[in-house]
């Protein structure tokens, strides 16, 4: 029923699969004399190594397999097959139940007691998978909770006595904590709630595509935002002009740091509360979707010793991600690593991390003046989104400093341009750009419930796709909640800047003539990377057409 082997020292374990060195386990060894960690816990808080790897490590050495938790639905039904208080002592969570055996994940394969516990329990055998220990615990905690406190039955009872009667008193502060709690249980980064003439809409964006969550009664809209807007620090007397806010919210022990907008509408004030924190992960480059050469190409940009690395696209296209990855591939023993950012999205031990607080006059900008002052190695600033910040940027790249940074442009040579905008001139690019990334982000298909096709001669003609290919199209199942998709991957596009892309820049030379003559240096585009998505099956057409067009 469970692997009986006794579990190797994890230290080896880890350095056996190149994800940790000999120095690295040294270094946690003097961290362990003073905190009594163990060796695994020790590596993880210090951010050598993530859950993700370590649990892929054991699930491979123990012949199990491992299962990504991060885009899982639960049936509830095969969740109350195990009692909560039981999931959480024995930190096990019920998957799906298939050919009268129970799916379950577990954070060690070692432990018998989990399969134990659930065969005296539910009476059927387990099959287990290995799934990251923080997440899984994490979602343990978020899923038992939904399925003993129904959150969205709540907001349906809402709606059923608003229809009933408009002027119902409602506890609109209980009705705010319910919509962001479902909000983050669905995995949603931005709450829309838009107003018409009878109604208010409430829209979840998941995978970065809106879906309808809830409709209420318009005579609860204005009462709802003006709870947000107290929450989030806005002035409720000022309805005509567009504000900003930042509220926290804490649900199950995660915060929130929560970006509200409101814009007056014909209808009303119409919301949207973008949702960052907490629900971040932290992923190493190899785990967010780049194709092969583009992941060794990016590995040797970031092992220069100074200049500027740009990740490039619009909001929601996982910049930050990349960038947060970008810093796990440093050596974080040997160099010293400062970061600015707004907000600190994912808490990473061994670099000194800091937070724009525009009120105090900590901008991007100010923070690169104090950085240089810190003896740094490796800076990275959240957003290049001003003239001040991309001369400092630059000016730290030309006096030693690898800096990594975040830059709005639809395309990586296209960051030129906006550069250019910001009062840095070609010349200085050339001398100081060390390479530029333009990315977005592809759903991925449900594998469970994918389905093959043939695509027609159109698409095969558009996006240029082989004839004995095998191609799949979104079906929809319980598991992604019918929407055919689970999940998303970077797409992307790397232009090195060096030889003569470094030349072609300094001598003002075009966007075309750079995109022309990176091509002949083994450069592709954002859509050759998405259409080898859709050749190897991981994506569909459509949504190919959906992000590139």
């Amino acid at each position: 029923m469970t692997n009986q082997n006794s579990p190797p020292p994890i230290g080896r374990l880890l350095k056996e699969n190149n994800l940790v060195t000999e120095e690295h386990i040294q270094f946690a060894l003097v961290e362990q004399k003073a905190t009594g960690e163990l060796m695994g816990e020790c590596l993880m808080r210090l951010g050598l190594v993530t859950d993700t790897q370590l649990a892929r490590v054991l699930a491979d050495q123990a012949g199990i397999s491992f299962i990504d938790l991060s885009a899982f639905i639960p049936d509830k039904d095969v969740l109350a097959m195990i009692p909560a208080n039981m999931a959480r002592q024995k930190q096990v969570l019920p998957l799906w139940q298939k050919e009268g055996k129970l799916h379950v994940a577990v954070p060690d394969p070692y432990d018998q007691s989990p399969a134990e516990a659930v065969f005296r329990y539910a009476g059927v055998a387990p099959v287990l998978h290995v799934g990251a220990a923080t997440q899984l615990r994490k979602l343990i905690e978020r899923f038992y909770y939904l399925l003993e406190n129904p959150i969205e039955d709540r907001i349906n009872e809402v709606t059923s006595s608003l229809k009933i009667n408009p002027a119902a008193e409602v506890d609109v502060d209980a009705l705010t904590t319910h919509l962001l709690a479902e909000a983050i249980s669905v995995r949603a980064t931005d709450v829309h709630i838009s107003p018409s003439d009878i109604s208010s809409r409430i829209n979840f964006r998941i995978d970065g595509v809106m879906r309808l969550a809830h409709v209420l009664s318009s005579s609860i809209h204005s009462r709802l935002v003006t709870n947000i807007k107290v929450k989030s620090g806005m002035d409720i007397s000022e309805k005509r002009k567009p504000q900003d806010g930042r509220m926290h919210f804490e649900f199950l022990g995660d915060e929130f740091d929560i970006r509200v907008s409101s814009v007056r509408s014909s209808s009303g004030e119409n919301v949207v509360m973008r949702l960052l924190g907490a629900g971040s992960a932290a992923v190493v480059m190899g785990d967010i979707g780049f194709e092969g050469d583009q992941y060794r190409l990016i590995k040797s940009l970031l092992s220069k010793p100074n200049g500027i690395f740009l990740v490039t696209g619009p909001t929601g296209s996982g910049k930050t991600t990349t960038l947060y990855a970008a810093l796990r591939a440093q050596d974080v023993i040997h160099k010293n690593i400062v970061s600015v950012e707004d907000p600190i999205e994912i808490e990473f031990n061994m670099i000194r991390q800091t937070q724009v607080n525009s009120k105090a006059g900590y901008t991007f900008a100010s923070a690169i003046k104090t950085f240089l002052r810190q003896d740094p190695d490796v800076i990275l600033v959240g957003e290049i989104r001003d003239e001040e910040t991309a001369v400092m940027a630059t000016r730290a790249a030309l006096t030693g400093h690898l800096v990594l940074s975040t830059l709005h442009a639809n395309s990586a040579a296209g960051a030129l341009a906006r550069l250019n905008d910001l009062g840095i001139s070609r010349y200085l690019m050339s001398t100081a750009l060390v390479g530029i990334m333009a990315q977005r982000l592809f759903r991925k298909l449900c594998v469970r419930c994918r389905e093959r096709y043939e695509p027609s001669p159109q698409e095969r003609d558009a996006l240029n796709l082989p004839e004995d290919g095998t191609y799949y199209r979104a079906a929809g199942c319980r598991d992604c909640g019918n929407t055919g998709y689970l999940g998303r991957m970077a797409v992307a596009e790397v232009l090195p800047v060096t030889g003569i892309i470094n030349e072609l820049i300094a001598s003002d030379a075009s966007i075309v003539e750079i995109e022309t003559a990176a091509r002949e240096d083994g450069f592709y585009d954002m859509q050759e990377a998405g259409r080898r998505k859709v050749i190897a099956g991981e994506t569909s057409v459509e949504e190919f057409v959906r992000v590139l067009g």
